[in-house]
């Protein structure tokens, strides 16, 4: 394993606390029959399967955003997100959890039978504002708004935003990055890259965190499913170098160090693309593992197309950050069954 700083006497004892949600580590699977379709040895980290409702990426953020909640004595968490945001279902399964009451502002509308993750949501007693045609600068406001508006009414809300892509957040997967770190050691294997999906910028500043705090590791590459190029390069810097300070670490990121693959997003977020289909075909009928069409299966074919292209060696670490749900929306097209 890489050497820690020398400051810690572990890896763990720089990120500070946090609220146990998982069952870590997740496992770390060989893909065996995709690696060989793609002609790149691949291995997934499975953030997809845990304890608690179908899992995903974001639980990491919410273990050291609700310890930092419970620092505050709030009993309220507000946040916002699309209808079928992954993110959304894993603050109000949290929140059912430990006792807290949770509000959702969520951008859309009803279409018929909730499905998905807005059916979780609703499942783990959130309570939820659709915002219909909201664009997401229209959500944060009225997400202070909420805020603001539950300490009239004399509740502690804590304000999480979108992705819960905070420096606190992304503290999650600095500490995923070393928990992975240890099961590459205890197999003798040494990626040349994280492949994962980026939106909100939280996942991938935090485990530029962590690869920061070990002084070195695989590199990592974000597939994006929303932003522009440039505008989420920066936010993922400004977040890393901000969560690095929570962490004890001088470091600071500039745009031009965080690595993005644009090529995947299609025309908007949340829309299925042709390839992200595809990618999900087949490591469902090649591993029986699922993947969303909005994050992991548009990651999933950006790590499809750069085997292709040549440009890896392998092996590649896939790290799933769940969304599993979505499959179940009818909204979402094209379909996946040809």
């Amino acid at each position: 394993m890489t050497k820690t700083d020398s400051r810690w006497s572990s890896p763990d004892e720089a990120l500070g606390a946090r609220v146990e949600l998982t069952l870590a580590p997740t496992p770390l699977h060989a893909l065996p029959r995709f690696s060989q379709e793609i002609g790149v040895e691949v291995w997934a980290k499975r953030d997809d399967i845990g304890p608690i409702g179908l899992l995903g990426n974001k639980v990491r953020k919410l273990e050291f955003l609700i310890a930092d909640a419970q620092r505050m004595d709030a009993n309220v968490l507000v946040t916002v997100g699309a209808v079928q945001s992954n993110h959304a279902r894993t603050t109000a399964c949290a929140a059912a959890m430990l006792g807290l009451r949770c509000v959702l502002i969520l951008g859309g509308a009803e279409s018929g039978t909730p499905s998905g993750n807005y059916l979780l949501d609703r499942l783990f007693g959130a309570e939820v504002e659709l915002v219909a045609g909201a664009a997401w600068d229209e959500l944060e406001p009225m997400l202070a708004k909420k805020c603001r508006d539950l300490e009239e009414d004399g509740q502690r809300p804590y304000l999480i935003p979108a992705g819960g892509s905070t420096p606190v957040g992304a503290l999650g997967l600095a500490r995923g990055y070393l928990e992975l770190a240890e099961q590459l050691a205890a197999r003798s294997l040494t990626p040349e890259l994280i492949v994962h999906a980026t939106s909100s910028g939280g996942t991938q500043a935090g485990l530029e965190v962590g690869r920061a705090i070990l002084r070195g590791g695989p590199r990592i590459l974000g597939v994006a499913v929303a932003k522009s190029p440039g505008v989420l390069e920066a936010e993922v810097a400004e977040i890393a170098t901000n969560a690095a300070r929570l962490a004890g670490l001088e470091r600071t990121w500039g745009s031009g160090e965080v690595a993005i693959d644009h090529s995947q997003q299609g025309p908007a977020y949340g829309v299925p693309t042709d390839a992200g289909q595809a990618a999900i075909r087949l490591l469902a009928r090649t591993e029986g593992i699922l993947t969303d069409p909005v994050y992991s299966g548009k990651a999933l074919a950006g790590l499809i197309d750069q085997g292709g292209s040549g440009s890896l060696r392998g092996p590649v670490v896939f790290w799933h950050t769940g969304g599993t749900p979505a499959l179940f929306d009818s909204n979402l097209g094209p379909p996946l069954i040809e």
